[in-house]
């Protein structure tokens, strides 16, 4: 038994987090567990809502009640591996499901593609593997594609199977992958990639390729059936939209410099994958090693071929791109080349950064472990700990991301937020996921006003509140739709747009956010249990309202000027189980 524990005690500390974890989610349920707002409740897992409330996950032609009434093509696709979740369970069951599932993919995709590098020399490193794998899961990175994120070792075994055995099952593995994938965020890279490696190999083989051609057509062509709502809008809609007039900041060389710096050590909040607490020096020891010994024994070659630097140099092309974007010159070209990808964010290579970061960790603690084994023959009074060193390395690595606070690191936030709580003895200004959507709040105000379907708008709070509990949102937070409505949305919030440079600015030069804004308090429905204004007016343009067929107006402030913005106050409601309290207005 000790001796079976001592083999797999990697094995035995992967269990007992994700039991720990598990527990931890189970227990705390939607009143207890804190989950990343930005980008997160305040869009998918409302949109996912959405389509389940409005049973048109498989609709054509159907009307969703956000921004007014979209057409359901602008919302995630069906055939997406994470959208069967939101099918099948609740909301919040599939959220925290999402999870583990990501974890189990990463874990098994490590395994796998490792198995198929390292052959033999597998049982030597399984520790690492299992451990790195397992890590990459864990990272909190944007929830609603981190299936995305955590297939791409799966993808890359695929391709290597494809091209070193040409089995038919691996064709049907590369058609059937784009179904973890998302289009927008990886498709087009991916793809892109995959050219670049058939190029490579023509060019070494002086033969084309075939079986990467095929899965490389194949992907295409998933990719395209996957988001064939996407791309109806794009090519069949004839309409402009947001995407076509969104303002891209252009930044100064000694800017863009910056900009990739940070971004190497940072990476962004989409993907934050905080390998600078520790992967980040980590890597720049072993950079240092492993160059300065390939110098001194005089191979050059290796200073360019090596893995660990040709990672390296993936990681910073990927970092230049990002800054790049922000180039005017470089997006004309771009958008000259390929018009239908106008606004389109090419610098999103930056999402392939977290799994090479690991990778340089995974690379850099094999190394380490080699070079330790080496020296097995040399007695010294270390001897005997040598060879557990990058053993703790790897498990600090493991620490450092679960032990460190970011917008999507759920179980660090849940278990941080509880904790602070009891330890002071009051609520905590963060919301969890119960507090955020107040089911039992908003279903008490829609049966006391008699809620029929009619469109409304929230002021000092996401309209995704609203959303989520089936109330019609003339706001709402989407990435793509039609600047007709845009404009139209924006001639109702022109009176506070006209009091805040800020915000009209956000609105005009982005619009993404589709909010109600105040005149002086910026960002005003950030989510938090207290709401302290200096100024309680609401400012919006009446008849621009009723034209869009507003009724009702949900508020978290008391409005100041009702009577002059022609408003009538229904109600003022709370519920024990909720931090809002919420005054209810109609025109």
């Amino acid at each position: 038994m000790k001796q079976s524990f001592s083999r797999n005690w990697y094995i035995a500390l992967v269990t007992v987090i994700l039991l720990i974890q598990l527990a931890t989610f189970l227990i705390a349920g939607e009143s207890h567990t804190f989950i990343g707002v930005h980008d997160n409740l305040d869009i998918h897992i409302t949109d996912y809502k959405l389509l389940r409330d409005n049973n048109a996950f498989f609709s054509q032609g159907k009307t969703i009640p956000l921004l007014g009434g979209i057409d359901r093509n602008f919302l995630l696709s069906e055939f997406y591996a994470y959208s069967w979740l939101y099918m099948i369970l609740p909301n919040f069951a599939a959220y925290i499901t999402g999870y583990f599932l990501k974890i189990f993919i990463a874990l098994f995709s490590g395994i796998l593609l490792c198995k198929d590098i390292l052959g033999d020399k597998y049982k030597r490193y399984e520790w690492a593997v299992v451990l790195f794998s397992f890590i990459y899961g864990l990272l909190p990175l944007y929830p609603a594609f981190s299936f995305s994120f955590a297939s791409l070792p799966l993808l890359v075994f695929i391709i290597r199977r494809l091209k070193n055995s040409g089995k038919k099952i691996y064709y049907l593995l590369a058609f059937l992958y784009p179904t973890l994938s998302y289009f927008t965020f990886f498709g087009p890279f991916i793809l892109g990639y995959i050219f670049i490696y058939f190029i490579y190999l023509w060019v070494k083989e002086k033969k084309p390729n075939l079986r990467i051609f095929i899965a490389m057509a194949l992907m295409s062509v998933s990719y395209i059936l996957i988001e064939y709502r996407l791309f109806a809008l794009i090519f069949g809609s004839g309409q402009a939209t947001i995407r076509d007039t969104m303002v891209i900041d252009d930044l100064s060389a000694p800017e863009i410099l910056h900009s990739i710096l940070n971004v190497f050590v940072n990476n962004i909040f989409h993907c934050e994958d905080l390998h600078r607490v520790v992967v980040l020096p980590l890597f720049v020891i072993s950079f240092a090693a492993i160059n300065f010994m390939h110098i001194k024994n005089r191979e050059y070659k290796q200073l360019y071929t090596d893995p660990f630097n040709l990672v390296f140099f993936f990681i910073v092309a990927n970092c230049i791109v990002y800054g790049l974007y922000n180039n005017h010159a470089v997006r004309f070209l771009f958008e000259t080349l390929v018009p239908p990808l106008k606004g389109w964010q090419f610098n999103r290579t930056i999402f392939f950064n977290p799994i090479l970061w690991y990778t340089e960790g995974f690379i850099a603690m094999i190394r380490l472990s080699d070079y330790i084994a080496s020296r097995e023959g040399e007695k010294s009074r270390l001897s005997a700990i040598l060879p557990f060193i990058p053993k703790a390395l790897t498990i600090i690595v493991l620490l450092s991301v679960m032990g460190t606070q970011s917008l999507y690191n759920d179980f660090f936030n849940t278990c941080y937020v509880n904790t602070w709580e009891a330890v002071n003895k009051k609520k905590s200004e963060t919301l969890s996921y119960g507090d955020f959507f107040s089911k039992d709040l908003f279903e008490k105000i829609k049966k006391d006003i008699d809620y029929n379907g009619e469109y409304s708008v929230a002021y000092g709070f996401h309209p995704a509140v609203l959303s989520y509990n089936e109330i019609a949102t003339l706001d709402g937070c989407l990435s793509y739709y039609y600047q007709s409505y845009k404009d139209s949305f924006r001639n109702v919030i022109a009176p506070s747009l006209a009091e805040s440079e800020e915000a009209r600015t956000y609105y005009d030069d982005w619009g993404a956010r589709a909010y109600i804004f105040s005149g002086s308090d910026y960002g005003i429905w950030n989510p938090v249990r207290t709401v302290d204004v200096e100024d309680n007016r609401l400012l919006i343009d009446k008849p621009a309202f009723e034209h869009l067929n507003g009724k009702y107006v949900f508020s978290r402030i008391e409005i100041s000027n009702s009577d002059e913005a022609g408003l009538k106050l229904i109600g003022e409601y709370s519920d024990v189980k909720s931090p809002y309290t919420i005054w209810v207005y109609s025109l």
